[in-house]
């Protein structure tokens, strides 16, 4: 409804380029800034080397460790959070196994995933560049394999 004590107020003229988040419809945007992470990404607390998550199942369930530089293990899962302490062998062999695992920014693109399969995510600190995957039961890559393997076994059971 228009105000009587008012003139009606046209519209100027439309812009000359679209504008999309502050850039014009000839910029771009030339930072090497990795994207946020979306709500739903996987986290990486401070002080944490690597990220773990398994969902999914015939009986929907997510169950999520931390590794922290320290060795400690926080293990989540829907009923309960769990500690536990890793030695530094097993430390060290999990870091190995996340330089060797190839984890990049690339999430699966145009797999299936099976109504009772599993989704794993991975989230790594790698120097000073935090690095993510995921992969779906069936589909998971050669290389990521033995890191998701031996990330399985930390896991809560039950």
């Amino acid at each position: 409804m228009s105000d009587p004590n008012r003139p009606e107020e046209q519209p100027g003229p439309p812009p000359s380029g679209l504008a999309l988040g502050g850039l014009g419809a000839g910029a771009y945007d030339t930072s090497l800034r990795q994207p946020a992470p979306a709500a739903d990404d996987l986290s990486l607390p401070r002080g944490a080397l690597l990220a773990f998550r398994k969902s999914g199942g015939l009986r929907f369930r997510s169950r999520t460790i931390i590794v922290f530089r320290s060795g400690w293990v926080l293990q989540s899962s829907c009923a309960e959070d769990v500690l536990r302490h890793l030695g530094d062998d097993a430390l060290a062999k999990l870091a190995r196994l996340a330089l060797r695992g190839g984890l990049s920014r690339q999430r699966p693109a145009g797999t299936r995933h099976a109504p009772d399969g599993h989704t794993y995510e991975i989230a790594a600190r790698i120097g000073r560049h935090v690095r993510r995957a995921e992969a779906l039961d069936g589909s998971i890559p050669a290389d990521l394999a033995a890191l998701i393997r031996a990330l399985s076994r930390l896991l809560p059971s039950a």
